[in-house]
């Protein structure tokens, strides 16, 4: 007969081989396409995350060139945080064959879990070292030797390039055990962490710091209470709404055994806490709690009473459920349902970038205000591809890469993505095998203008009604070519623009300049000054920001914003 932690080890080879499966046929998904671009172009950060998901992709992809190879660490990364977690629990419920049951049935019935046991997404490396952190930490709980102190440093580091959540973690095991402010030691090892992490800390200030500036502010969509229920009803389904108000219950009702345990407590409540209150501000995606299923697992196996009620409740839930989840997994590899939400996010996407390359040719393509679709084309097509992000659109790794200058004066194929009637009539149609519409124009010498190249001195400015305004810019030139303003194709216009204190354009106008105007030689800077009329406009303040068009481009930010004053 086996021993109940050789059924757990069991169970971890059938989950290991199920994911590796699901990993091989289910089509790469668009995020993942975006990661596996970063992984691309090493580097110490990124816009939107540091850079562990892409190490862990550039590795695997190095064994194989194709899905499996993106996401094969991310399902091995992933045994290893279960065996870990499974280290952390109870001797005593180890060695029970209905606690073994417990720990099976839970790992299976959350769905975090079987989302981050084969998607290449951030959130699988910071489980693994969410878990790593927690063994480390009750190691140096016990004792606090060099080697504990060490490990626990590489473990602080390791959350920290997996993903900013990893901050929260640290402060709220701090906030729950306030006597390792008195530790030399733990000192030690929050420096050693902070060194380990200063070649990040280097990239972001090189780069003005673009994921902090978009975590903290770009991100933050002001108040709206109606992303409240849907935080809420997204924690049930990530963490299994069946299990997780049981779990809670049980867990919160438990007395704290040890200041490991209230640790555990503190991160589930404060993630809880945390993402409750950002959600007043902005959409908080159902995943950012991830890393709360390591403490969930370990108190909830820990402080539960094995009771053939409790057991037998799990047992009729994975009846219930498992299937369920199977047919999910069938789902995602063949495509047999018509789920639109499959196939936008896997499905359809490799056969639609093929009849994309079909126009393109060897063309490099260029999308607008997706960093998905470049991603994925360049995925399944090896060809070349970026997105151009306009000034309703938020900025990506693409923003960062020097893609704009590759494809300055080449014959591109251009794929807008927001299209009315009027924009549809600018553009060619082509009608693909699946009866589906792209909309594209070929350009034989293509030019763009992304990057900020106008500054004014001015904090704040005033602007009349009756009479015409004058306004003095400096326009510099950031690119290693010159951009021509009277290009047959793709002619610049800069424009004034004024947005409210909700953040929503009132109006913009073209800016006449005096005389003939010529963009600066490249690394050079020029003043000038423009005119524009502003009747249409209401008295008031407004926030005030240059923006430029580049033929039927999409209008962008080509200035920093400032404050205005219109009377």
């Amino acid at each position: 007969m086996k021993k109940p932690s050789g059924i757990f080890f069991c169970f971890l080879i059938f989950w290991a081989a199920l994911n590796l499966i699901q990993a091989f046929f289910t089509p790469i998904h668009n995020d993942e396409a975006y990661y596996w671009m970063y992984s691309k172009y090493p580097a110490w950060g990124y816009y939107d995350h540091p850079p562990m998901i892409a190490m862990m992709i550039r590795a695997g992809y190095a064994m194989f060139s194709n899905q499996l190879g993106v996401r094969i660490l991310i399902v091995l990364t992933q045994i290893a945080t279960l065996l870990i977690t499974f280290g952390l629990i109870d001797k005593e419920k180890k060695e029970d064959s209905k606690g073994i049951l417990l720990i099976v049935l839970i790992i299976a019935l959350l769905p975090i879990l079987t989302i981050t046991g084969f998607l290449a997404t951030p959130d699988s490396p910071l489980l693994f070292f969410t878990a790593l952190f927690l063994l480390f930490y009750k190691r140096f709980l016990e004792q606090e030797t060099r080697w504990n102190t060490f490990a626990l440093a590489i473990a602080m580091a390791g959350l920290m390039y997996s993903k900013y959540h990893g901050a929260i973690l640290l402060l709220l095991i701090i906030l729950s055990n306030l006597r390792l402010l008195k530790s030399v030691k733990f000192y030690s090892a929050a420096l050693s962490a902070i060194i380990l992490y200063i070649p990040h800390i280097l990239w972001q200030v090189t780069n003005n710091f673009p994921s902090f500036r978009y975590h903290l502010a770009e991100r933050v969509s002001g108040f709206d209470i109606s992303n409240v229920p849907e935080y809420l009803a997204n924690q049930l389904l990530i963490h299994n709404p069946l299990l997780l108000p049981l779990i809670l219950i049980i867990i919160f009702r438990a007395k704290v055994r040890d200041v490991f345990a209230r640790g555990l407590k503190f991160i589930i409540a404060g993630f809880f806490i945390f993402f409750f209150a950002a959600s007043f501000r902005y959409h908080v995606e159902p995943q950012w709690t991830a890393l709360i299923t390591i403490p969930l697992i370990i108190l909830f196996i820990n402080y539960t009473e094995l009771k053939p009620g409790i057991v037998a409740y799990i047992r009729w839930t994975a009846i219930v459920l498992i299937p369920l989840f199977l047919f999910a997994r069938a789902a995602l590899m063949v495509d047999f349902l018509p789920v639109k939400f499959l196939q936008k996010e896997f499905h359809s996407y490799k056969s639609r970038m093929a009849e994309i390359k079909k126009l393109a040719g060897s063309r490099p393509v260029v999308f607008t205000n997706s960093y998905q679709d470049p991603s994925v084309y360049t995925f399944y097509t090896g060809n070349f591809a970026l997105s151009l992000n306009n000034k309703d659109y938020r900025r990506t790794q693409f923003d960062l890469w020097p893609f704009e200058e590759q494809i300055h004066g080449k014959e591109v194929l251009y794929l807008p993505h927001w299209l009315d009637d009027y924009y549809k009539s600018l553009l060619s149609l082509h009608i693909t095998t699946k009866g589906d519409s792209l909309y594209y124009r070929i350009f034989s010498d293509f030019q763009s203008l992304q990057k900020e190249c106008v500054i004014y001195k001015e904090d704040s400015l005033s602007f009349s009604r009756t009479a015409e305004n004058i306004i003095k810019l400096r326009i510099f030139n950031p690119y290693k070519h010159t951009v021509k303003i009277n290009h047959p194709e793709l002619p610049v216009i800069f424009q004034a623009g004024f947005y409210n204190s909700d953040g929503y354009l009132e109006l913009k106008k073209n800016i006449g300049f005096s005389g003939e105007f010529a963009f600066p030689a490249p690394g050079d800077t020029i003043k000038v000054s423009g005119k524009f009329s502003l009747e249409e406009l209401p008295a008031g303040d407004f926030n005030f920001v240059i923006l430029s068009e580049t033929g039927i481009l999409y209008d962008t930010f080509s200035s920093k914003f400032c404050k205005a004053t219109f009377r």
